[in-house]
């Protein structure tokens, strides 16, 4: 009978050293932001120790982190089952409940935990928390962002308009003049407006309004400006996000009208974990020239793109493709209908003295489907791009910014070959 005592003390004890080490180990992997393993580790030493608040709230937390929302719950109530005034259990469901748009839960339980005697900085989280998600809840929501700016480009003739703002794309301007530089200033604005119809997870309806305008110091002729209005109905579920955007574009060059167009299309967002996210989307756009009508095309767009954060200090990592076909609306020209591909890259990083630096490039390649009249044969372009920005946080709302960049273009038409070097400094404020 002592014998089988002696026996049980010695597996009991064997199994409390390897359930320390079992804990360390999960501990390192959870600190390490290893959540999947963590995850499975944290598991199984909750299913031997079901009566541990502590495993609990960690597989929780983990589960939170992968977004395996379900388990998280499960977790933080067994959590509360054993310690019901357990503080930061209610912080990280009222973060649960907000990621899975339960808007007034995640309230409930901010109240719960502003309710008890709470350090300052803690208190101060839980009511900025509080006040962002309050700003939610509210059907109408606007936002907005102002951008000026001066600029230089080295070869301001060809490429007009391109260096600096990227929005749907215009189309062709003209290209093969006179290499010359000069310098410039520039200015966006743009106002966001979201209608939530009061499902929290369900429709939306997203509007904006963009406003920019580019003014050259000599070639005036090469002044460009844009308005954009855009309205999209949006389906919001967890981790998915659809939207639908009807989008009206005009554009101007030296105060003359240049062209507008209209698209349509949709767009998807899924977020893979809380570091990482896919997009994607369709558009079809119709161009219409004021000067022109044998440049009128037709255009669709296919994209999709990948962004994830790497480190503890993350590094953000986006890589980005589209592929485009462009017919033309009425005969007469060889350079509108085409096809082509475009691939993108950027590194990106938010350095704890508030400077970001972010290195970019990108590649697009178009081959046109009609021989050239003057050349006799069919045209192909391929450009590189290359960018380097440098900003820096002066608020939570205004940013400083330099970005120098190089472009290459090539083609087996001699005209339509030039290169430019562009740099800009700006100030960005967000409203």
């Amino acid at each position: 009978m002592k014998f089988s005592n002696i026996t049980i003390a010695l597996l009991l004890s064997i199994n409390l050293i390897a359930d320390e080490s079992s804990y360390k180990d999960a501990m390192q992997s959870y600190n390490t932001k290893e959540f999947a393993k963590a995850y499975t580790m944290f598991e199984e030493l909750s299913l031997k120790s079901p009566e541990s608040a502590e495993l609990s709230f960690f597989l929780g937390r983990s589960a939170l982190e992968l977004k395996r929302y379900d388990d998280a719950l499960a977790a933080f109530d067994r959590v509360l089952m054993l310690n019901p005034s357990h503080t930061r259990t209610h912080l990280e469901l009222a973060r649960l409940y907000s990621e899975t748009n339960q808007l007034e839960l995640s309230l409930a339980e901010l109240d719960i935990v502003l309710k008890e005697n709470l350090p300052q900085n803690i208190r101060d989280l839980a009511n900025a928390f509080k006040a962002k998600i309050s700003e939610q809840m509210k059907r109408n929501t606007f936002s907005g962002v102002f951008i000026f700016g001066i600029g230089y480009d080295s070869n301001v003739n060809n490429d007009i308009g391109r260096d600096k703002f990227i929005l749907p794309l215009f189309g062709s301007t003209p290209v093969g003049n006179e290499k010359a530089d000069d310098t410039n200033l520039f200015a966006t604005l743009v106002l966001n407006h979201n209608y939530d119809f009061g499902d929290r997870q369900g429709w939306s309806l997203d509007s904006s309004l963009v406003a920019y305008t580019k003014l050259y110091n000599e070639y005036n002729e090469n002044d460009i400006s844009l308005f954009s209005i855009s309205m999209a109905p949006t389906w919001s579920e967890s981790n998915y996000r659809l939207s639908f955007p009807l989008t009206y574009d005009r554009v101007f060059i030296n105060n003359n009208g240049y062209l507008y167009n209209l698209s349509s299309g949709v767009r998807a967002t899924y977020i893979l974990s809380s570091i990482s996210m896919l997009e994607g989307g369709y558009t079809y756009k119709r161009s219409y020239y004021d000067e022109d009508e044998t440049q009128d095309s037709k255009t669709h767009t296919i994209n999709a793109a990948y962004k994830r954060a790497f480190g503890d200090d993350p590094i953000l990592f986006s890589l980005n493709t589209l592929y485009t076909q462009t017919s033309e609306v009425n005969s007469g020209r060889t350079d509108v209908e085409s096809h082509g591909w475009g691939v993108g890259a950027e590194i990106a990083k938010n350095f704890k003295n508030s400077i970001r630096t972010a290195l970019g490039y990108a590649k697009r390649e178009t081959n046109y489907d009609k021989v050239d009249t003057l050349f006799l044969t069919k045209r192909s372009d391929s450009r590189d791009e290359y960018q380097f920005s440098l900003g820096y946080s002066v608020s939570k709302t205004i940013m400083l910014n330099t970005t120098i960049g190089y472009i290459e273009n090539n083609s087996n038409h001699e005209t339509f070959n030039y290169d430019k070097v562009t740099a800009i400094a700006n100030a960005i404020i967000s409203f």
